[in-house]
């Protein structure tokens, strides 16, 4: 009797054995293809930070974490006009999905130091960011995407911090910052697949005013409005809150809009003054394309194309 239940449970675990070997067979032989995802900026309007932090405990595909993603710490302040920072490439199965999320720890940084996100500001100082007081957030992108069989597809996340962090000047706590509502921070973030994207460059030329720095914006063709764009929306009365993403002008005069969607495109400069610890708005200005045929409200992007447009100021809007 004894040896016949010994048989018998035998049986059944060299079964569930079988059964789980069976699975993890099934899963190793599904196709799959590469996916790598990255993070880039678009940049504050700050002159009193010297770099903002931000920690990425999770990366999500479809609501599912996705395997061997480690913990990482990012200046994300230093990816800007075209660089980005490789977060994963993983290999996944090879299918179509809708979504992908980035998990953003504010308590704790990769060493487990806090605070996990944060803006430092000249003077050496932590501000812890947050969103409405918690201690994680979570930003998901409904993105259509397909994994190829062997193939690859990469994804740049653009965090525009000039949309993303605003002054903290109510709050009871030391932060002299902090991310903006969840709502609006889900509109500071924005999500493309690189090889579908392109880009806008050139110089800007005609003005002269060390008080004040230049920073190029890029709308969708028909989408800028003056008297919201630079009034304020929302609750953190966000500036040019439609903008698809931004530039600094360089002091040689140099700007890149990267990451931008196939598609036709709009771009307006605008002057923001400059004092010791902050950069604000002044006025729009008047501009013109220094390339003859070439309109600054009608310029067309395609895929891995870089369009030159020169940007010569006239005056003041």
């Amino acid at each position: 009797m004894k040896k016949s239940k010994l048989l018998s449970v035998a049986i059944i675990l060299f079964t569930v054995a079988l059964w789980g070997c069976s699975e993890e067979n099934e899963m190793d032989n599904k196709e799959k293809g590469q996916l790598s995802v990255k993070i880039t900026d678009a940049p504050s309007d700050d002159a009193n930070v010297q770099g903002t932090f931000i920690t990425v405990s999770d990366v999500k595909v479809d609501g599912e974490s996705v395997e061997n993603f480690t913990k990482q710490t990012i200046e994300i302040s230093a990816y800007q006009q075209g660089d980005a920072k490789l977060l994963i490439t993983e290999d996944i199965e090879a299918k179509s999905y809708n979504s992908i999320s980035i998990v953003l720890d504010h308590e704790s940084d990769v060493s487990g130091n806090s605070p996990g996100s944060y803006v430092l500001t000249n003077d050496g100082k932590k501000h812890r960011l947050s969103v409405e007081s918690e201690m994680q957030s979570e930003i998901t992108f409904q993105k259509n995407f397909g994994i190829e069989t062997n193939g690859q597809t990469s994804l740049v996340i653009d965090f525009d911090l000039r949309k993303a962090i605003t002054r903290d000047t109510e709050s009871s706590t030391e932060s002299e910052y902090k991310f903006v509502t969840s709502a609006e921070l889900q509109n500071s973030v924005r999500i493309v697949t690189e090889d579908n994207s392109g880009e806008i460059k050139g110089d800007v030329s005609g003005w002269i005013d060390s008080d004040n720095q230049l920073y190029v914006f890029a709308y969708k063709k028909g989408e800028y409005d003056s008297a919201s764009e630079t009034s304020g929306q929302g609750t953190s009365n966000v500036l040019f809150a439609s903008a698809v993403t931004s530039a600094k002008v360089q002091a040689d005069g140099s700007y890149t809009l990267s990451f931008l969607e196939e598609g036709d495109y709009e771009v307006h400069v605008a002057a923001f003054q400059k004092s010791n610890s902050w950069v604000n708005f002044n006025t729009m200005l008047e501009a013109t394309s220094n390339i003859t045929g070439l309109l600054l409200n009608d310029i067309s992007v395609s895929s891995e194309t870089s369009v030159k447009v020169d940007i010569n100021i006239v005056g003041l809007m």
